[in-house]
């Protein structure tokens, strides 16, 4: 009897092993950029032709930025709030009057640096915005058909979905305010990727929020609990309708490869799964791309590749949210001086004749990339930094 015993444990054991190997197997490789990723061993990587900083002291702080090829342009989406008002990171400063709020911003790359129209802010038209006008913008998607915009917004009392109307002119862009959408399935809204001009999908970082559940958010964080969803949105419905349809760890940016396949990146895996939409809108898994940093945003080219961007040591950029924290004077205003990141940068590219391909890697020149895109036709990239001065710009 003790003999049968002793194997029933060993196969409980051996099963229990198996179940979670790969679960361990992903931990390990998380845990393991935290050694090999530190900035003093990180290897400098330029890839580019050409590659500069611009916009220096104009824009910083800039998470997102979208391409629109037709218009020769790019959005980006910035905020010099979040050095005081970070709700991944867990940064609540507590003056709200303080906190400056974030904008977009038109960049018109085929125009020089210097010109006027080059950099301009992007009005917004707030006649039938109710409440206080709080925005700390992440994922920014534009759907050019139908002029909708959708941003993901860390509202200081609670983030939700922004809805507008962009007009693009001469002189730079209006967005018009259409709704504000807050939902229990949309409760860390981080990045957002179009359908069309009803239907996105858009993503969520984690179940627990950081602002009322610290060590848990924390926690999730760090153990690969899969709290993070991808969500399907439909604005057309009424009520707008809105449904789970992939969960992982600490999801963050979406894309459409084309039109079955979606691209998601998830923070807490190291990885960029590939999903088949289906006819109802679901996502169903058919493949992993395993990194060597953690991916931020995604975006895809006309040429169909996939461009992702992200940190390759999540400790250094908490180390600048800290240091942002500390740099901050008593009226809450962050020096010019304090603006560079200190935290590494990291952007590859990935085809499915390829496979991955490093563009970017620097612990000096620019940090703690959040997005990389791409104008293939013109042969002009940006890649956007979370708590970066400016944005790179380069080409091929």
């Amino acid at each position: 009897m003790s003999s049968f015993r002793s194997l029933s444990r060993l196969a409980i054991a051996t099963l229990f092993l198996a179940w979670s190997f790969p679960y361990l197997q992903g931990r390990l490789h998380v845990l393991s950029l935290l050694i090999s990723n530190s900035p003093n061993k990180l290897p400098e990587v330029n890839k580019f032709s050409t590659s500069s900083l611009k916009f220096q002291n104009k824009i910083r702080n800039c998470e997102d930025g979208i391409i629109v090829d037709e218009g020769a342009l790019a959005i980006l989406s910035c905020d010099p709030g979040r050095d005081l008002w970070n709700t991944v990171m867990g940064t609540f400063h507590p003056d709200r009057d303080a906190i400056p709020n974030g904008k977009l911003w038109i960049y018109r790359y085929d125009l020089p640096e210097k010109s006027e129209k080059a950099l301009v802010p992007v009005e917004f038209d707030l006649s039938a915005y109710e409440g206080k006008f709080s925005f700390h913008p992440l994922g920014v998607e534009y759907h050019r058909e139908s002029g909708t915009l959708v941003v993901c917004n860390h509202h200081i009392d609670g983030s939700r979905i922004e809805v507008f109307t962009l007009t693009l002119n001469s002189k730079g862009a209006v967005a018009k305010h259409t709704r504000s959408i807050a939902h229990p399935l949309l409760s860390t809204p981080n990045s957002v990727v179009a359908l069309n001009g009803n239907e996105f999908y858009i993503t969520n970082d984690h179940y627990f929020r950081r602002r009322y559940y610290p060590a848990l958010a924390l926690a999730e964080t760090y153990s690969g609990i899969p709290g993070g969803t991808v969500a399907y949105v439909n604005l057309a419905a009424e009520p707008v309708e809105v449904k789970t349809v992939a969960r992982g760890p600490f999801v963050n940016g979406v894309t459409l490869l084309n039109e079955s396949t979606v691209a998601v990146a998830l923070s807490g895996a190291a990885e960029v799964r590939l999903y088949n939409r289906l006819e109802d809108n679901s996502l169903q898994q058919v493949d992993a791309i395993r990194l060597g940093f953690v991916p931020d945003n995604l975006s895809t080219d006309k040429d169909g590749s996939l461009l992702i961007a992200g940190h390759p040591h999540p400790p250094s950029l908490e180390k600048t949210v800290h240091a942002r924290t500390e740099c901050k004077g008593g009226d809450g205003v962050v020096p010019q001086e304090c603006w560079k990141s200190t935290s590494p940068s990291w952007v590859e590219r990935w085809t499915p004749a390829r496979g991955l391909e490093t563009l970017y890697v620097s612990s000096k020149e620019f940090g703690s990339s959040a997005t990389a895109a791409k104008d293939v036709a013109r042969n002009v990239g940006i890649v956007t930094g979370l708590y970066e001065n400016g944005i790179l710009v380069w080409k091929e």
